[in-house]
C-alpha cells in the first residue's frame, strides 16, 4: 500500500510541483518535478500588492499542478507560498482568489518558518550537525543556524533575487556603488542579529536557483567528473571571483559564461551578492550546495508526523532504504549479512573502522546489486552508474564515487579507468583504500550474496599474514567455494595475507 502527496511551492520567482510516492512503512520517492518561472516579485505594485490580472497569470500554472496531480492519484496536496504573496498588502485577497479559482488553500509560510522548514530539507538529505544555511528565493533571503543537528535560529532579510535586482541594479550591469549600496543594506540587516557573528568557523548549506547557477559555473570551470549537484563542496574563492567579475560584465557577454542559463543571467548579479556578503559576514569556511530545500521540508513536516519512527533514521540508512524499497529485488535479508561479513573481516584486518569507512561499507555492501534491477547482465555497472547519478543522501561525493567503484570492483578491468576518471575529486590513497575494500565486498559477496542461506556461522583468525575463515555450513558451499577461489589472489593482494578456510557441515543439516 502506498500514497501520493504533491507539494506546490508558490515562490517569489518560481512555482514548483513536487509528487512523492510514500510506502506504508515509511519509505518514499519523487515521482514527478516541475517548475514554471514565475517571477511573482516583478508583479508586486508601487502600493504593495499584487493585483487580480498578476495572479490570474499564475492560474493556469495552478491549475496545471492540479491536473498532474489527479492523474498521479494525489490524495494529498500541500500548497505553500513565499515571500512575494505574504509580503503583499493584501496577501488574504490573493489567497482567496487563488482558492475560488483552483480550490486550493494557500498556506502563507513566514520568513522563519521558511527558514525552519528549509532546515528540514537540508538535515534530511545531509549528514551535517552544524552550520548555517541560506536560501536564496526572490523576494527573501533566509539565514538559519543549526547546532547539533537541530534547528537554532533564522532570520528572514527582505531582499531576493528579483526584488533586488529591480530596486539596486540596471539590465546590463552594475556599478561598485550599486554594489556598495546593496552590500550596506544587507549588514543593516544582518546587525539587528547578533547571533549571526556568534559562530565562525561553520560550513554554509546554500539553497535556491542562485546556489545551483553558482555551483554549476564552478562545475565548469573546474571540468568536475561527478554531474551531481547535491552535497557539492565549493571553496570561498570559487565564488569570490564570481563576486568579483560578473556584476561589471555587460549582460550580453554575462550571458556567455559556461554553466549560466540565459534566464538567470541577470539575477544572478544580485544572488551572488547577497551570497558573498553573508558568507563573508558569517565567517564560514566553505560551502555546500543542497538540492533539497523548503519544498522537501513541506514534505518532510508531514512525513515527521505521519511516520516518526521512520524520520527518526539517520540520513544514509533513510536513503538506503528508500532505494531498496523502490528499486531493488535484491532481498535485503541478504545484503545486511554481506554487511555485517564485510565489518567483521575489516574489524579483524584493520582494526576499528572510521566513520567514512564505515559509510562506504554500508552503502556497497547494501546496494551493489541494485542494478540488476536494470539488467541482470552487466548488473554491477549500472549499480555503478546508478551510484554515481542518482546519488546517495548522506554520502559526500568522494565517498560516492569510492562506493560506486566498490560496487562494480573489477581490479584488473574497469576499476581502474574508472579510478582515474575521477582524479580531480579522489585521493592518491583511495586506490588502495577501493582495492581493500572492493576485495572484501567481493569476499562476502562469495559468502552471503547466492541466497545467504549456506553458511550458517563464520569465525576468522587472523595470525601473522596468515587469515583463516572458519566456515560452518547447512550443506557443501559448491557455488561459495567456487567464488572463494576465484577472489582468493585479490584478497591476499590488497591485504597482503594469505587467505585459508576451512569448512563444517552443521549438524542441524
Amino acid at each position: 500500500m502506498s500514497e501520493r502527496i504533491g507539494i506546490i511551492d508558490i515562490g517569489s520567482n518560481s512555482i514548483r510541483l513536487v509528487i512523492y510516492e510514500v510506502l506504508n512503512i515509511g519509505a518514499y520517492r519523487v515521482l514527478y518535478e516541475k517548475k514554471y518561472a514565475a517571477r511573482l516579485s516583478q508583479k508586486v505594485d508601487t502600493d504593495g500588492t499584487i493585483s487580480y490580472e498578476a495572479i490570474s497569470s499564475i492560474l493556469p500554472v495552478l491549475r496545471s499542478y492540479q491536473e498532474i496531480c489527479a492523474s498521479y492519484q494525489v490524495t494529498h496536496v500541500r500548497a505553500a507560498a513565499t515571500a512575494a504573496i505574504r509580503n503583499a498588502q493584501n496577501s488574504s485577497d490573493i489567497t482567496k482568489w487563488i482558492k475560488e479559482e483552483t480550490s486550493l488553500e494557500i498556506q502563507l509560510i513566514s520568513g522563519e518558518d521558511e527558514g525552519r522548514l528549509g532546515f528540514l530539507g537540508v538535515i534530511e538529505s545531509i549528514s551535517l550537525s552544524d552550520g548555517f544555511i541560506i536560501d536564496i528565493g526572490g523576494g527573501s533571503t533566509e539565514i538559519t543556524l543549526f547546532l547539533n543537528g537541530e534547528y537554532h535560529e533564522s532570520l528572514s532579510i527582505p531582499y531576493g533575487a528579483v526584488n533586488a535586482h529591480a530596486r539596486y541594479g540596471t539590465s546590463t550591469h552594475w556599478s561598485r556603488e550599486m554594489v556598495d549600496d546593496f552590500r550596506s543594506s544587507i549588514h543593516t540587516f544582518l546587525k539587528e542579529h547578533a547571533w549571526t557573528q556568534q559562530h565562525p568557523g561553520l560550513t554554509l548549506v546554500g539553497l535556491g536557483g542562485t546556489v545551483r547557477s553558482l555551483a554549476k559555473m564552478v562545475q565548469k570551470k573546474q571540468e568536475y567528473s561527478l554531474p551531481v549537484m547535491h552535497n557539492y563542496r565549493m571553496e570561498s574563492e570559487d565564488i569570490r571571483v564570481f563576486y568579483n567579475t560578473l556584476p561589471y560584465i555587460p549582460s550580453d557577454q554575462r550571458k556567455k559564461t559556461p554553466g549560466l542559463s540565459k534566464d538567470r543571467a541577470d539575477l544572478i548579479i544580485p544572488g551572488v551578492i547577497l551570497l558573498q556578503t553573508i558568507f563573508d559576514w558569517l565567517e564560514s569556511t566553505h560551502y555546500i550546495v543542497s538540492g533539497a530545500g523548503l519544498r522537501d521540508g513541506l514534505f518532510y513536516e508531514l512525513m515527521q508526523k505521519d511516520y516518526p519512527e521512520y524520520m527518526k533514521q539517520e540520513v544514509l540508512t533513510k536513503s538506503i532504504w528508500n532505494l531498496l524499497h523502490f528499486h531493488s529485488s535484491a532481498p535485503a535479508g541478504h545484503m545486511n549479512q554481506v554487511h555485517s561479513c564485510m565489518q567483521q573481516l575489516y574489524q579483524v584486518l584493520e582494526g576499528e573502522a572510521s566513520l567514512s569507512d564505515s559509510r562506504i561499507m554500508y552503502a556497497s555492501s547494501m546496494l551493489y546489486r541494485i542494478g540488476e534491477q536494470i539488467q541482470h547482465h552487466r548488473a554491477s555497472q549500472h549499480s555503478l552508474y546508478w551510484i554515481k547519478n542518482h546519488g546517495v543522501w548522506g554520502l559526500s561525493h568522494r565517498e560516492t564515487i569510492i562506493t560506486a567503484i566498490i560496487a562494480d570492483y573489477h581490479p584488473k578491468g574497469r576499476t581502474p579507468a574508472e579510478i582515474d576518471s575521477h582524479q580531480d575529486i579522489l585521493y592518491s590513497e583511495d586506490y588502495k583504500r577501493i582495492t581493500r575494500l572492493g576485495s572484501l565486498l567481493r569476499l562476502a559477496s562469495a559468502l552471503y550474496g547466492n541466497g545467504g542461506t549456506v553458511v550458517e556461522s563464520m569465525t576468522i583468525d587472523k595470525k601473522d599474514d596468515f587469515l583463516q575463515l572458519n566456515l560452518t555450513c547447512r550443506r557443501m558451499p559448491s557455488m561459495e567455494q567456487k567464488e572463494l577461489e576465484d577472489i582468493k589472489k585479490e584478497v591476499e593482494k590488497a591485504w597482503k595475507v594469505h587467505l585459508y578456510w576451512t569448512i563444517s557441515i552443521s549438524s542441524k543439516s
